[in-house]
């Protein structure tokens, strides 16, 4: 009896690393002159992404929060992780995230608000980070029908990483809450776009390219004298 339950344990202990393995999903994404790569499996709210030029952007569907009739703090929040990589001949210069959707406010008491932020850290030196707060351009407050739109921004200024490939953390906060019986409180994420600033740059000849230079400058030099020896 020992033995089956144990061989049925290694198969459900199999099983979930099979299945786990196959929702892993490692993808890569080529934008004008950085490479996003992720797991898709881990997008969440954000869900599917895209790429234009050295933008990756977010079209999510179901990401909100939303609390009425005094209910209190209703949060949404999501997490996404992405690598980028600069190509050669490229680095990177800044980092700019642009969020927009829209708030509905109906009664008294009731608010909605934006934030999170961008953590960003070299791959190849990964204890020193640099983090920006999300937050929304206007305060939120309008109340009434229509829906009001939104936006929020974050900006990183990343070139002093000087950085091949950077690991970038976005965190997402929608907040809403109502402390009045009658009222309503709703906000919703409709786009996040990640744009990538590059600068073109000269590559710098390494210690032993330098070498090979002047030992190909000695040659010829060493040639030219001879021709010049033997024509006297």
């Amino acid at each position: 009896m020992k033995r089956v339950n144990l061989l049925a344990a290694g198969m459900f202990v199999l099983g979930q690393a099979l299945s786990g393995g196959a929702a892993a999903a490692p993808v890569t994404l080529s934008g004008s002159t950085v490479d996003f790569s992720f797991d898709d499996a881990w997008l969440g709210l954000f869900g599917p992404a895209s790429v234009s030029g050295d933008t990756l952007y977010f079209t999510p569907t179901a990401f909100d929060a939303q609390s009425s009739n005094g209910a209190g703090f209703s949060l949404a929040n999501a997490t996404i992780n992405v690598t980028l990589t600069a190509r050669s001949g490229y680095a990177f210069n800044t980092l700019d995230l642009v969020e927009r959707g829209d708030y509905l406010l109906l009664g008294s008491g009731g608010t909605v608000d934006v934030g999170g932020q961008i953590r960003v850290f070299d791959v190849a030196a990964p204890l020193a980070d640099m983090t920006t707060g999300i937050a929304p351009t206007v305060p939120l407050t309008t109340p009434g029908l229509p829906t009001h739109n939104w936006t929020a921004t974050a900006s990183a200024n990343v070139s002093a990483l000087d950085a091949r490939v950077l690991n970038v953390t976005v965190e997402n906060l929608l907040l809403a809450s109502t402390s009045n019986p009658v009222s309503l409180a709703f906000i919703e994420k409709k786009f996040a776009g990640l744009s990538v600033g590059t600068v073109a740059v000269t590559p710098v000849p390494e210690a032993d390219t330098y070498a090979m230079m002047l030992a190909g400058l000695g040659l010829v030099g060493w040639a030219a004298l001879r021709r010049r020896a033997a024509r006297k």
